[in-house]
């Protein structure tokens, strides 16, 4: 007598065997699938193309900022050069403008008073530093003093 067999194990063996097959037809299909078409390949290309010339256009916009704040710096250097070349070994301050300057700035001139500084607003406009002295504002010593601290312009 020969036993019966066990149809369980046959079963699980066709179901993983069908499964295996779905598979490789997938995989098959896949594997299959069209190439893209050369107007697919040219539309592709035109993408990646705009997308490469929006980052070019936006890294030549921050190059030429940077270039401006470097180009200020180096002005700003170079004008501080400039200052402090002009004051003749002395330390370089600012200078004031007589014609625009408040008569706070003004009084904060070594030897200037208020009421002097009142009297040098008052007697604007002035062409030339000199003319506190011929307008009878400051006298020589006094002007000689703060001279490389003043502008008129």
């Amino acid at each position: 007598m020969s036993k019966p067999k066990n149809k369980l194990p046959d079963l699980a063996n066709r179901i993983v065997a069908s499964m295996v097959f779905c598979y490789v037809l997938f995989w098959l299909a896949a594997c299959n699938s069209k190439p893209p078409s050369d107007e697919q390949l040219k539309q592709q290309a035109a993408e990646t193309t705009q997308q490469v010339k929006k980052g070019a256009q936006q890294t030549a916009a921050d190059a030429k900022v940077a270039a401006a704040n470097a180009e200020r710096k180096v002005n700003d250097i170079a004008a501080g050069v400039k200052q402090g070349l002009n004051t003749n070994g002395k330390p370089a301050a600012m200078q004031v403008n007589i014609n625009s300057a408040t008569e706070e700035q003004l009084a904060g001139l070594s030897g200037i008073t208020p009421a002097r500084a009142h009297r040098i607003v008052r007697g604007r406009p002035y062409d030339t530093s000199q003319e506190l002295v011929s307008k009878g504002i400051l006298t020589k010593e006094q002007y000689d003093r703060i001279s490389t601290q003043i502008v008129a312009q």
